[in-house]
C-alpha cells in the first residue's frame, strides 16, 4: 500500500514536470516566432490573464496525473505546484535569452549576462492598448519591474487554481478515489415554470423508480433557445473500485450575454449502493 501510495505522488511529480517544460518550450517558441509573449497577455495592466493561463496549464500535468493515479492533494503537492509555476517565469525568461539571435548574428547569450539582459528586456517592455494594439506607451522603463512582479503573481494565482480544482474534484466517500465520469446528457427547458417542476419533484422519487427515469429522459421540445431558456447538465460519475456512483448537475439559464451557471442549483447526490443509473443517464 505504501509503495503504490509513493508510485503515485512520483508519477503526479513526473507528470507536472513534463507539463512544465512543455509549457515553458511552446511559450518560447511561440516567442521566438511571433514576437508575441503569450504571459504578458494583460487586461487593463493589472489582470495578468495570460500568465494566470500559463501557470495554469505548466501545472496542468499535477492535475491530470492526480486523477489518473488517484492521489489526493496534500500541502506537499501544492509546495511543488507554487515551486514549478513560481519558476517558470524566470525559466521562460532564461530561455527566450539562450536562444535569442541578434541582427549581427550573434547569440544574446555571447554578448550579454542574463541578468543584464533581463533588466534591459524588462525596462524596453512596451504597454499596448486599442483593438490590435495600435496604441503604444513606448518604454516602460522601471515599470517594467512591476509588469514582471504582476506577472509572477498570475503564474501563482494559476497554481493555486489547479491546486482548488483537484480539492473540489468528486471523490467516492468509501476509498477516496477520484471518481470517473460514466455518461453525461443534457435537458433544455423552454421556461422556468418547467424547470422547476423537474428540478423540485425529480430527487422525490427513488433513483431506481420508472418516474424518476422517466423524468431524467424527458427532454421538452426547444427548436432554438430563447432568452430564460434553463439548461440542466448531467453527469454520472462512478468509483471504478467500489462501484458508487454520484449524479452531479449544473443548472445554467441563457441570457443576454450567453449561458450563465446558477451556483446555487448546482447539486451533487450519492447514489444509494447497488444503484446504476448507466441506463438512465443517457445521451439526449
Amino acid at each position: 500500500m505504501m509503495i503504490a501510495k509513493l508510485g503515485g505522488h512520483f508519477g503526479v511529480a513526473v507528470s507536472g514536470l513534463i507539463t512544465f517544460v512543455l509549457v515553458v518550450l511552446a511559450v518560447i517558441v511561440a516567442n521566438n516566432l511571433t514576437g508575441f509573449n503569450v504571459f504578458s497577455f494583460s487586461f487593463w495592466v493589472v489582470i495578468p490573464a495570460g500568465a494566470v493561463l500559463t501557470g495554469v496549464a505548466a501545472a496542468s500535468g499535477y492535475y491530470f496525473g492526480s486523477l489518473f493515479f488517484h492521489t489526493r492533494p496534500t500541502w506537499f503537492l501544492l509546495v511543488q505546484i507554487l515551486i514549478v509555476t513560481a519558476a517558470a517565469q524566470l525559466v521562460i525568461y532564461y530561455g527566450e535569452y539562450r536562444s535569442l539571435v541578434l541582427d549581427d548574428g550573434t547569440m544574446a547569450s555571447d554578448a550579454i549576462g542574463f541578468w543584464d539582459y533581463l533588466d534591459t528586456y524588462l525596462r524596453s517592455m512596451h504597454l499596448k492598448a486599442g483593438h490590435g494594439g495600435h496604441t503604444d506607451s513606448g518604454e516602460v522603463g522601471d515599470f517594467g519591474y512591476w509588469l514582471a512582479v504582476i506577472d509572477f503573481i498570475g503564474f501563482i494565482l494559476g497554481g493555486f487554481f489547479v491546486f482548488f480544482m483537484l480539492q473540489t474534484y468528486p471523490t467516492c466517500w468509501k476509498c477516496s478515489r477520484y471518481l470517473r465520469k460514466i455518461t453525461k446528457t443534457g435537458q433544455m427547458f423552454p421556461d422556468h415554470g418547467q424547470f422547476a417542476k423537474y428540478y423540485d419533484t425529480l430527487f422525490q422519487h427513488p433513483v431506481d423508480s420508472r418516474p424518476f427515469a422517466d423524468l431524467m429522459k424527458g427532454n421538452p421540445k426547444v427548436r432554438k433557445p430563447a432568452l430564460g431558456t434553463v439548461l440542466v447538465g448531467s453527469d454520472l460519475l462512478g468509483c471504478e473500485h467500489c462501484k458508487t456512483q454520484l449524479l452531479a448537475q449544473k443548472v445554467q439559464i441563457l441570457g443576454k450575454k450567453g449561458w450563465k451557471d446558477i451556483a446555487k442549483l448546482t447539486r451533487n447526490v450519492r447514489l444509494p449502493d447497488g444503484v446504476d443509473l448507466r441506463q438512465v443517464v443517457t445521451p439526449g
